[in-house]
């Protein structure tokens, strides 16, 4: 028969068993190992990258592996975190096997629960932890922020304002450098005024012949022949016989202007012979060129033209992509106000990419093709888009064209609602109502040959910077540098971050450019709104975050070009305090070990000297009385 206690003496042992197993030290070395192998990995493949940089790195069938077992974000992972809950079970039954009801095994047991809290933070900020980032425009809010492997917006429950974002510098120093191209050969040299600065190994000087700080560059327009090589005309426009603007056109180039006020643009355009002179005036009437989006399907041939028009769907042809064009703006910073109103600054246009995988909205800008790719995630990276905007594209309603030739035909075309108004020659000095517009124009100079004098003289009056701190003043450093060399000796004035002046002969060259740290500290003063109260202000800097319900703002980063944002690093850790804790607990055991423990055995091992003394003197007494 069989014995009915074998089934629960088989359960005990299996029980003994799986607790040996959990309290083995064997078991810890095993789960270090994988952990330090698990971050060795870490640091070879690349961690929180978006799906495309892995198949580009890796191919298609590794990166989807990757992605599967979690190597894409190993320290995020179920199973890193997992091997961190066993190491602390491990710890906890390795404390509860070896501890002895002793005072002196209180910084064993110390130590180990210190431990396991660390352990048990550090889960706890992998599974419910933030980490993530956002940038927030001078004068702007936001009430979210995007998680970091995949930048998806992830509500914060209130808003944060950027109120102010200062820019602290350092006082600008500044250096000359020269370089000789066919030796390859760069050298530093001093911005002492009349020193003569020979290069080595070259038949090249420079000379500092004159240093100022702070400069500007004074243009004077002066006519170098009579001879039509630049025609320009120096325009008058005035309402109520108050001027309202005045400058330059020249016909070669700077040839228009747009009175975004009055929906007004002017153009002047020069005609060599009598035909062209009226073909340039019959054609006022027409519509400049529009802006135009190239769309084009990275590794196929397709490419398609569009002229950009609002509302516009265009459909590429072997493909599943439908574009739409959304908006369009001359200027992206003021893209809220009427296009009329708007200067060519930063031309942008919108458009929604339809696919397979949905819908993906986006901003081409003309003179950024590929700041979209590179600062927000797009969906279809394939579509590369192209924005391109004539520069002299208006879209005035009222048109004024200014058209002069060789044999001496002058005209002023008015065009309203693409209809001509009216034509009139015009002479110097007189002038003309632009029909109902309430403007007068007037052509007030004449210079067949346009070109400018300059001079570079010390700034006067204010200087205005952005974002700068207090007292700062950051001006415009120029360098009269006279350079000698085989062509004898040739002297320009050489402006700080401009590009390198070169020599005659294209062989050497001067570059006068800043040294050193330029950024001190940037400072973001934020401000946290909740329900449409004001909860708290602060002004962060690195090292200096700010702090509310539990998440954590740092300065991070800025805009680097228009310093108009301020960037962000949002986190939030949870365990952040149980970790602390198991840091405290741990300094404490360690105490308790090395100092405590010591002097404890000593008094114990003391009294039990003292204690055997006694019994041996009771022992000699009782002897005695015998």
């Amino acid at each position: 028969m069989a014995n009915p206690a074998e089934p629960q003496q088989k359960k005990s042992n299996s029980d003994s068993k799986a607790w040996e197993i959990l309290c083995s030290v064997r078991l810890a070395v095993i789960i270090i190992i994988i952990m330090a192998v698990a971050c060795i990995l870490g640091t070879v493949i690349l961690q929180i990258k978006s799906p495309e940089e892995y198949v580009s790195r890796y191919g298609p069938g590794l990166a989807k592996f990757y992605a599967a077992i979690q190597f894409t974000d190993i320290f995020h992972s179920y199973w890193f975190s997992f091997l961190l809950i066993l190491l602390c079970v491990n710890l906890g039954c390795c404390t509860v096997k070896r501890w002895r009801n002793k005072v002196l095994m209180i910084g064993f047991l110390v130590t180990h629960i210190s431990i396991i809290l660390i352990l048990i933070g550090c889960v706890v900020d992998l599974l419910t932890g933030v980490k993530g980032g956002v940038n927030v425009y001078e004068g702007s809010s936001v009430d979210y922020y995007l998680t970091r492997a995949d930048y998806k917006k992830v509500p914060l429950g209130f808003q944060v304002f950027c109120d102010d974002f200062i820019i602290e510098k350092h006082p600008p120093k500044y250096k000359l450098i020269t370089y000789v191209k066919d030796k390859d050969k760069q050298k530093a040299v001093s911005l002492a005024v009349g020193k003569k600065i020979s290069i080595p190994g070259t038949n090249y000087a420079a000379t500092v012949k004159e240093l100022i700080e702070d400069a500007e560059v004074q243009h004077e327009p002066i006519n170098v022949s009579d001879e039509p090589k630049n025609p320009a005309l120096y325009i008058q426009l005035s309402a109520k016989d108050k001027v309202t603007a005045e400058g330059w056109l020249l016909a070669k180039d700077r040839n228009w202007y747009n009175d975004t006020q009055r929906d007004l643009k002017i153009d002047y355009v020069w005609a060599d012979t009598d035909e062209a002179h009226e073909r340039l005036t019959n054609a006022a009437a027409k519509s400049s060129t529009k802006p135009t989006l190239e769309i084009r399907i990275e590794g196929t041939d397709i490419v398609k033209n569009v002229p950009v028009e609002k509302g516009q769907k265009i459909s590429i042809k072997g493909t599943d992509y439908t574009v739409e064009v959304k908006d369009f703006a001359l200027d992206y910073s003021k893209r809220l106000v009427a296009l009329s109103e708007q200067e060519p600054n930063n031309p942008a246009v919108m458009v929604e990419i339809s696919g397979p995988q949905g819908v993906d909205s986006r901003w081409s800008f003309s003179k950024y093709p590929d700041y979209q790719d590179k600062a927000h995630k797009t969906i279809y990276k394939d579509v590369k888009l192209l924005c391109t905007v004539p520069e002299d594209f208006s879209d005035a309603k009222n048109r004024v064209r200014i058209v002069q030739s060789r044999s001496g035909k002058q005209t002023i075309t008015y065009i309203k609602g693409g209809k001509v108004i009216s034509t009139n020659d015009w002479v110097l000095g007189q002038g003309y109502d632009i029909s109902d517009s309430g403007l007068k124009i007037r052509i007030q100079k004449y210079f067949p040959s346009h070109s400018l004098k300059k001079t570079v003289v010390k700034r006067t009056g204010g200087h205005e910077g952005h974002n700068h701190g207090p007292g700062e003043h950051h001006g415009n450093p120029a360098a009269l540098i006279e350079m000698e060399g085989p062509r004898g000796k040739y002297a320009e004035w050489v402006f700080a971050h401009t590009p390198p002046h070169w020599y005659p002969d294209n062989n050497f060259a001067v570059l006068y450019e800043k040294s050193g740290m330029e950024v001190k500290d940037y400072k973001s003063i934020l401000r946290v709104v909740e329900n449409g109260k004001t909860m708290m202000t602060k002004t962060i800097e690195v090292n200096s975050p700010l702090k509310y319900k539990g998440f954590v703002f740092y300065q991070s980063s800025y805009d680097p070009e228009g310093e108009r944002y301020t960037g962000l690093q949002v986190t939030k850790n949870p365990g952040l305090l149980v970790v602390y804790s198991g840091f405290i607990l741990l300094c404490l055991g360690i105490v308790f070990i090395f100092y405590v423990k010591p002097f404890l055995r000593r008094k114990f091992q003391k009294g039990k000297k003292i204690k055997e003394i006694y019994s041996e003197e009771e022992m000699l007494a009782e002897h005695i009385d015998e």
